[in-house]
């Protein structure tokens, strides 16, 4: 099973984003549905009931600050055709809430995370053409309340995705 460790707005602001995504770009190839919006922190990979056992274990001994995550920046990766949103600068507890899960998937046996960290939501994979400018300039922000384990499964319709655990943060 493809996991990894993540955070995601709140449902609230989930839909803020779409309803905004959908104003901005209403013709796009692939919008990602709502429910599927998260910011990865590290990928795990194809785990199995060991690793994520190992994994629970680490997690719930796991302690990190809650904190306030602003999206306000639009990037496009004309390599991969992925339209995103993310935050202008990368706050240090994002950043050290990465190193740590980056550290933890290690633990249990993944491997990667080379490239600079670039925290983002995915809005739309697979454009034809770079999108044009946004209608409406973004910023939306929210807490950052917990960490979570998602399952991501591979269909011919895109990703399908599943939270399998979720840890609270201080």
């Amino acid at each position: 099973m493809r996991t990894f460790l993540a955070v995601a707005p709140d449902a609230e602001t989930a839909l803020d984003i779409s309803r905004w995504c959908e104003l901005c770009w209403p013709a796009h190839a692939r919008k990602i549905p709502v429910q599927n919006y998260h910011l990865t922190l590290a990928f795990l990979g194809d785990t199995d009931d060991r690793a994520l056992q190992t994994l629970a274990e680490i997690m719930d001994a796991f302690n990190h600050a809650a904190f306030d995550l602003r999206l306000e920046t639009i990037g496009y990766w004309p390599d991969t055709d992925v339209l995103w949103l993310g935050p202008s600068q990368i706050l240090q507890a994002l950043h050290t809430l990465h190193k740590k899960c980056r550290h933890a998937a290690n633990r249990v046996g993944a491997r990667g995370g080379s490239k600079r960290y670039q925290p983002h939501l995915t809005l739309a994979r697979k454009f034809i053409a770079p999108p044009g400018p946004a209608l409406i300039e973004p910023d939306f922000s929210f807490k950052v309340r917990e960490l979570q384990l998602w399952s991501s499964v591979r269909e011919s319709h895109g990703a399908s995705y599943h939270t399998l655990a979720t840890w609270p943060l201080d």
